[in-house]
Parts: C-alpha cells; structure tokens; sequence
C-alpha cells in the first residue's frame, strides 16, 4: 500500500478544497489522482465527524473496480468501509443493507435508488462525490415523455416521465451537506453544459433556477434547427458567476513510469461456463471451435476471452461485447481526451471499429502519428508489433488501453512506452481491460513481472491452466 506522503502536489490542493468548502467542481484531467485525494478528505472527515456516510457515483466500470481499488491502494484509507451498489437488484439490495461508511453506485442506478427508498427522508449521505460530473449536464429532473397503459389496453404518451439521476439529486439535495463533483471536461460542449453541475451545488443562486431561465439569459436560439450560440460577453459573465465554487488544477508533469489501471469486465455465466467447457475439453461446440493442442487452446483461451474466436477456416465466432463495453466507458470516462488502444487479432480490429468508425488504424495511415501528435486522432488502434519501437506517440495524448494482451513481453512493454516519453506534459494511464476468470488475469500477472521472458509467459499461464 502507498503511504499518505506519496500523495502530489495536485492531489493535495484537492484535499485542501474538499475539506475546507462543502461543495466544489473539480476540474483535473483523467488519472490525475482526484480518487486518491478525494479519499483522503473522507477519512479525515469521518474521523472529524464533519460527515457520516458517502455516496459516489461513478461509471459503472468505475464504481466497480476503480474506487475500491483506490481505497485497498493506500494505508491511510484502506481500513474505510465500503459497499459496491452495483449490477442485480438483489446485489444492489444487499449492498445498501450493509453498515458502511462508503457506498458506491454507477450512475444508472440512482432512478431504482429512489425507488427503493421510497421518500427523501430516508436519504442517509450527507457526503456525494460525483465521479465524471459531466453525465449530470443535461439537467433535467425527468424524462420529457412517459407511455402509459389504459385499462382499455391503448397505450398513451404523456408529458413527463421517470425521474433522471438529475432529478434524484436535486430531490435529495437538502440532505446533503456537502457535495463534489470530478471531471476532467466539465463543459465538453461549451458553457452550456455547466447549468446542470453548477446548480448540484447552489441550487440555482448563480446561473439560474431552471434550464430554460439560464437559456434565455445567456444564449440565442434559433428557431428552426433549436441550436443555442452564446451570446456576446456571455460565457465569460457565466465564468466569473461560478468561479468561486470551480477549480481546475494544471495537469502535472508525468512521472518516469506510466500508472497502470486494470479494467475487470464479468463475464455472463453461461459465457463462463462455455469457457470452462472449452478449456476442459479443448471444444467449444457452442461455437463451433477446436483447439488441436494445448498450446493452440491457451491462445484460444485469449482470443475467448477478448470476445471472438477464429475457426478453423478462418469465419470468426462472435462470443460476447463485454470488452468493447468496456471500452466504450473508457472512451465516455477521457471525455474527448485522444485515446490509444492496443488489439489483438484482427476481429478486435474490426469490432472497434465497427462501434466507432472515427477510429484511425496506425498501419493504414502514413501520417498517423503526425496526425496523432498534432492532436487530430482522437481514437487511435494499433497492434502492438506496429507501434513498438521507435515511435515517439507522448505530444498527442497520455491514455491508453489495451483491448487485449500480448504473448510478447518485449512488444508489451515497448508499447506501454509510446506515451511516457520526454515532452509527456500529463501523467499518463494504461488501462488494461481484463476479462475476470479466464487466462487475461495470468497473462496480466506474469507480464508485469520485471525480467520475465516471453518463454516464461507462456510456461506460466500454461501451467496455471494445467495446460503444460
């Protein structure tokens, strides 16, 4: 665990802001550490009796690995008690009903969260941390259309509908006596997006009582596209208005090595189970797929794991998304900040792309690290075997993701240095998207060891396997 003295300058400006103002929008960019500092501000107020319980929000992938992660990560928080509301009602329900000083939700949960509490009254957080505050921008207490069903069986659509995660908060916002907000993009779209955000802390007292108020006061609308354009003086107006109860702190210079961020995926049980079939047996007859010998299987195992398998004429077996799922909250999460992901096998390539077709491939495209330095890529795919060596990649970007691992220990560790490189401005984050159960868990282990060998990869994960 990382003792408290291992915390940044950066990080420590947020701890400051967090004990000494009830409610702040935090403004660093992705993997700055704003988790870290954030808990450390909760350990030192539950200690103060400042507050009792807390309530984060986050992404789902977030919620689930990425803070409590954080809170094992240090000494000071890892004794923090904490619940992870997350995935089916029956595991949201027993979450809730643990005694803990941190509950976790992923943002789609709030509506169901109301629900189950039946009234305000019985909100328990007097602390909410909204981890990537920019999904509440839209600010709207409910959604504006809801189908009803008549006795007579007709089915009507009437104004009004299901309360929003917005709507849950501003409902239960009396309740809470502080409340931060963490992004690293809070208005990706322009000062138009900050209402929302900007009334989670004041209720309204500096841009507004209501979306429509804050639109007519500082915007032009056209009336026949509905598309708003600032008016003139008006985005700086909204910017002295908040800049009181907003901060955003300078990326820091990066460290010599990169933060490594496993992102674990769960696959759907009788995904599992076909797996398990598969690795006993070395046939997947779901899928149509035959290993012919161990060593082929564990590459198998991989290509499973990431989501497709190639047959033996070459057709590719769809297996599941949960990766490419995975990978699209990665890419929500940076918020526009460019994106380098590494692929496996050709279906990987094809997949990604399919789901975001701006993507560029670093091989078709001469001038790709030109352009991606130049910062006009924002999702750039590479195999590793194409960007290992000699590629200087740190001007255009500080994140990167790998879809799915390598047998080569020197191309896996030749592409984690593309980025953390001289010139690197921000810390740079290598996710490693990770399939929990299966042969991606091994393989992520025995290539993080220092001095291992690509022979020794393969022995390992064989062996694990009982594949040798």
């Amino acid at each position: 665990m990382r003792p408290r003295s291992a915390l940044r300058e950066s990080q420590l400006r947020i701890y400051r802001e967090a004990i000494d103002h009830p409610a702040r929008l935090i403004v660093l960019k992705m993997s700055g550490g704003k988790t870290a500092a954030m808990l450390t501000a909760i350990r030192d107020m539950l200690d103060s009796f400042t507050i009792r319980k807390v309530l984060v929000i986050a992404p789902k992938l977030v919620a689930k690995s990425g803070w409590p992660a954080e809170i094992r990560e240090w000494r000071h928080t890892h004794v923090l008690s904490y619940a992870v509301c997350v995935g089916s009602e029956a595991e949201r329900r027993a979450a809730l009903e643990q005694d803990v000083e941190i509950t976790i939700v992923n943002k789609d949960v709030l509506p169901w969260l109301a629900k189950h509490l039946g009234t305000v009254k019985n909100w328990p957080w007097d602390c909410v941390i909204v981890d990537e505050s920019s999904m509440f921008k839209a600010g709207k207490k409910r959604t504006t259309r809801a189908r009803v069903k008549g006795k007579d069986g007709t089915v009507r659509v009437r104004k009004g509908g299901n309360m929003t995660r917005f709507g849950v908060l501003t409902t239960a916002r009396k309740k809470i006596s502080r409340i931060y907000l963490l992004t690293g993009t809070p208005a990706p779209n322009g000062v138009e997006d900050l209402w929302g955000q900007i009334y989670l802390l004041d209720q309204g007292e500096r841009l507004g009582q209501s979306l429509t108020a804050f639109h007519q006061r500082w915007f032009d609308k056209n009336r026949y596209t509905h598309q708003i354009t600032v008016k003139p003086g008006a985005e700086e107006e909204i910017m002295s208005r908040v800049q009181d109860v907003m901060i955003s702190l300078p990326a820091e210079k990066a460290t010599e090595d990169p933060i490594y961020i496993p992102v674990k995926v769960t696959l759907p049980e009788k995904v599992m189970k076909e797996y398990r079939d598969f690795e006993r047996s070395l046939v997947s007859k779901p899928y149509d797929v035959e290993a012919v010998s161990k060593g082929v299987l564990a590459n198998k195992l991989l290509q499973f794991s990431n989501g497709s398998m190639y047959r033996e004429d070459g057709s590719v077996a769809a297996v599941h998304n949960e990766k490419l799922d995975a990978l699209d909250e990665i890419i929500e999460q940076a918020a526009g900040d460019p994106i380098l992901v590494f692929y496996s096998f050709k279906f990987d390539l094809e997949a990604i792309r399919k789901r975001h077709p701006r993507a560029v491939v670093l091989n078709e495209c001469d001038d790709a690290v030109d352009l991606w330095n130049a910062g006009k890529i924002p999702i750039l795919l590479a195999h590793p075997a194409s960007c290992a060596h000699g590629l200087n990649m740190q001007y255009g970007g500080h994140i990167a993701v790998w879809f799915g691992l390598t047998w080569s220990l020197e191309l896996y560790q030749q592409a984690n240095a593309r980025l953390p490189r001289p010139g690197q401005k921000h810390l740079v984050a290598i996710y490693q998207i990770i399939a929990e159960g299966t042969y991606d868990e091994v393989a992520l282990e025995v290539l993080g060891r220092k001095g291992v060998t690509q022979d020794a990869v393969i022995r390992s994960t064989l062996s694990h396997f009982n594949l040798a």
